[in-house]
């Protein structure tokens, strides 16, 4: 267990993760207590610390995906030697990555909740917490598994491709997040939300908060409600279709040059 805990220890200590992962977020949740939710009433005070907790925890988990992805690409080069000629196998070393995803999306989600329901809560006056805490947890794996095959698999393309493109391809998680996330919070997306396993982070995330279903879309009350168990398979689908396809480019990798991405 020594690798997992030494990547698991790396990527909760990045100050970039940190900084963009956990502090900024931090600044968004206050906007959003203090600011933002100027106009909001108790009435709508737990939807709106919900919606406010589903997008966070998306944005926050995404940074981290986008830190990992950058610490594959820097043992990418020389991956392959490894495997091959020490001790370091194929299955050791994914489970490595796979551990250190799941506990920092854990911790990170745990640290924005608290975030989120201590600010909120000592604005609205109330205290406003998830009512399906197995769900919070949940929401939180699941982001992890999602994220890390998602991660592995851009940092292979760069491999088998060009480097070059990696300093574009390590900021897709972080970038669709913040497009799929905002989207749902002002477009009626109808039942894409299933579709897209950063929607369903999101609103898994969401849901945490309640027992009964929430709107499917967004400011949409009246109309169909959350299947939580459509979201679920959602992630795990595409969790396995990346796996597998991660897999197979991990086969493939070899040998390249950590300067091939430098731009002349």
């Amino acid at each position: 267990m020594k690798l997992p805990l030494i990547f698991t220890k790396r990527l909760l200590t990045n100050p970039y993760a940190l900084g963009w992962g956990i502090a900024f977020m931090f600044f968004w949740i206050a906007m959003g207590a203090f600011i933002e939710s100027a106009s909001v009433t108790n009435s709508s005070a737990v939807y709106y610390t919900a919606s406010w907790y589903g997008i966070i925890a998306l944005l926050a988990t995404s940074s981290f995906a986008t830190s990992i992805a950058m610490m594959i690409y820097y043992q990418s080069g020389s991956l392959s030697y490894f495997t091959r000629f020490s001790k370091l196998t194929p299955k050791y070393y994914l489970f490595s990555l796979y551990f250190t995803m799941l506990v920092t999306t854990t911790v990170v989600s745990v640290i924005m909740g608290l975030g989120v329901i201590s600010l909120f809560s000592y604005h609205f006056g109330e205290t406003i917490a998830p009512k399906n805490w197995g769900l919070f947890f949940l929401d939180a794996i699941l982001s992890g598994v999602f994220y890390l095959p998602l991660s592995l698999f851009l940092e292979e393309l760069t491999v088998v491709t060009s480097r070059k493109l990696s300093n574009a391809i390590s900021f897709i998680p972080i970038i669709l997040a913040y497009l799929f996330g905002f989207s749902y919070m002002n477009i009626n997306l109808g039942n894409l939300v299933y579709y897209s396993p950063f929607l369903s982070i999101q609103v898994l995330g969401m849901q945490s908060f309640f027992t009964k279903s929430i709107p499917l879309n967004f400011n949409d009350f009246k109309g169909p409600t959350l299947n939580v168990y459509y979201a679920i398979i959602s992630l795990i689908g595409w969790s396995i279709i990346l796996s597998f396809a991660s897999m197979l480019l991990f086969r493939r990798l070899y040998y390249r040059s950590l300067e091939e991405a430098r731009i002349a």
